[in-house]
């Protein structure tokens, strides 16, 4: 399995600071993996409820976006995630994504197109808004 994480090679975003709190696992934001049948990707959207998840498939791109509700009582207006992934049609099978948020980690899992052997050609977008 091959990886790819930290953030996306297009934006000039400066890397995280580590989290302190966590004790073990990757400190990256995001992760992208491949397998012998899928790629998937990992995004840390902390906070942010399943419900709230928005995605769609338009020819070979995959976009999502999710909102952390607001907090007034503590002043915070909440964290706001998207962004966009360019796969390769004549590698993955974009139509046939599966997308779970499960305690605020966002999966994304593309299957790839049986009899081919191409290694993960993703383009990753950062969507700010």
């Amino acid at each position: 399995m091959s990886r790819n994480a930290g953030s996306s090679s297009e934006s000039s975003i400066p890397s995280p600071m580590r989290n302190l709190f966590q004790k073990s696992g990757s400190q990256a934001v995001y992760e992208m993996s491949e397998t012998k049948k899928a790629c998937v990707m990992r995004i840390d959207m902390p906070g942010c409820p399943e419900s709230d998840l928005t995605y769609w498939v338009d020819d070979n791109n995959v976009h999502f976006f999710a909102d952390e509700p607001a907090m007034p009582e503590y002043e915070n207006t909440g964290r706001k995630y998207g962004g966009s992934m360019v796969f390769n049609p004549e590698s993955y099978n974009v139509k046939k994504v599966k997308v779970k948020l499960i305690n605020g980690v966002l999966w994304i899992t593309v299957p790839k197109i049986p009899g081919k052997n191409a290694p993960i050609d993703v383009i990753e977008r950062i969507i700010r808004y």
